[in-house]
């Protein structure tokens, strides 16, 4: 394949790819939101049963050390005291009419540790008529002092 054919193929797809974040509804953004805030209240009251609802159940989270956990240690982790969870305006995608993606900045403290500030990337499907959680990636900020 010559050069100019690769050029148009990535041009194409990148338009694609712009044409479908503009696709994303409302109704898909504020049912997400929804998600999210009842995710932040999981986190800040050790809520199993509400983060069980809201995670898929082939959910792979990809925490800032690399290590890959499964929904069941997902789970186990919301058990862990946070003090503070907050997040940054949320950035969204919309891959098909069943997935999107999220992107945002989130601060959280826990419990005898510092606080840390994470840029999670976070991809929703609908499962059951609601959006779930299938795949999570945390990575660590440097914050500049």
């Amino acid at each position: 394949m010559n050069l100019m054919k690769i050029l148009l193929i990535i041009v194409v797809t990148l338009f694609a790819v712009s044409g479908n974040a503009q696709d994303i509804s409302t109704e898909v953004t504020a049912q997400i939101h929804k998600q999210i805030k009842y995710l932040r209240a999981a986190h800040l009251n050790s809520n199993v049963d509400l983060a069980d609802k809201i995670y898929h159940p082939s959910l792979i989270l990809t925490s800032q050390s690399g290590k890959k956990y499964n929904k069941e240690i997902a789970l186990v982790n919301i058990k862990n005291t946070f003090e503070s969870y907050e997040n940054s305006e949320i950035e969204f995608l919309s891959i098909s009419e069943n997935v999107a993606l999220t992107n945002y900045i989130n601060q959280r403290k826990y419990k005898d540790f510092p606080k840390g500030t994470y840029r999670l990337t976070v991809v929703w499907t609908m499962h059951n008529d609601t959006w779930k959680i299938i795949s999570m990636q945390s990575s660590k900020v440097k914050v500049s002092k």
